[in-house]
């Protein structure tokens, strides 16, 4: 054999070495990787980058975090834009409702972390809706075990009609709302509420059930004045309902004032949503 032929020989047989060392040991050389890489030893369990990212991320399309403004994405996110974008018609109006437990830290510069939630929703993905197209609004939520620890949802999206008259009666999940004129301990005159309130004497007295009432103001005036203002509201609604013939002692009441509003106080609109009283049908124990 020529010596030219002994070099081609040996490189042949080097390229055949090298094809079945690189197939044999290519996985032991990614995980030895990234486990340097991930400054730890991947068989060891390790977290990647992508696998705390997935960890990490929100259940929800839109999820929030404990004392948190800004929403994380989750699965369904483009599903759920898509959705809302779709109500779209000429001159309806976008209402963003953004939730919040009590504990919760009040953000700086905003009067509640509900508007606050909604208001951030609406710079980060509605920001090419006119202001007039877009209002927000906010409510609190009742808090359940292991909330501060996770995600949560916080946030919903309703298509209104613009300029829409406030009703006087409104009918949410969990409670209902009774408002009230500026500066005034009696609720608007609306035969729907005197409707709601007398239905819901009769029921309370056959179920044993109890009510919770909890007076609500705008942010005129002192915050004093408006705590006692709140509280006179919500003992006007109780006064209605034991006048129907509800035991003393199966009606609560409360005031929070000024501090939860449902909608901004810089409109007159806004502050006429906020005079209100919310009530709550609380099961028996």
């Amino acid at each position: 054999m020529s010596f030219n032929q002994k070099i081609l020989f040996i490189l042949l047989a080097w390229a055949i070495y090298s094809v079945i060392l690189v197939r044999s040991c290519s996985d032991d050389i990614c995980t030895a990787c990234a486990a340097t890489i991930s400054g730890g030893d991947t068989a060891q369990g390790a977290v990647t980058a992508d696998s705390a990212s997935a960890a990490d991320a929100s259940p929800y399309a839109l999820g929030f975090k404990w004392s948190e403004i800004q929403p994380d994405r989750g699965p369904g996110f483009d599903s759920l834009m898509a959705a809302v974008r779709a109500g779209r018609d000429s001159n309806n109006v976008l209402e963003i409702t953004g939730r919040y437990f009590d504990e919760e830290a009040k953000p700086a510069d905003h009067e509640t972390m509900g508007l606050a939630r909604a208001g951030k929703v609406r710079d980060l993905y509605f920001k090419d809706f006119p202001e007039e197209r877009v209002g927000l609004r906010s409510r609190t939520m009742d808090e359940s075990e292991g909330v501060r620890e996770g995600y949560f949802e916080a946030v919903a999206f309703e298509w209104v009609a613009p300029a829409a008259k406030v009703e006087e009666l409104e009918e949410l999940g969990d409670r209902i709302i009774i408002r009230f004129p500026a500066n005034s301990t009696e609720k608007e005159y609306d035969p729907k509420v005197d409707d709601y309130l007398r239905k819901l004497a009769q029921r309370v007295i056959r179920s044993g059930e109890s009510v919770q009432i909890t007076g609500h103001t705008d942010n005129n005036g002192r915050e004093s004045d408006n705590m006692i203002l709140g509280q006179k509201r919500a003992d006007q609604i109780r006064s209605i309902l034991m006048k129907s013939g509800v035991p003393e002692d199966q009606v609560s009441t409360s005031s929070q004032g000024e501090v939860q509003p449902v909608a901004p106080n810089r409109t007159a609109a806004g502050r006429h949503q906020n005079r209100r009283a919310e009530v709550r049908l609380m099961k028996k124990q």
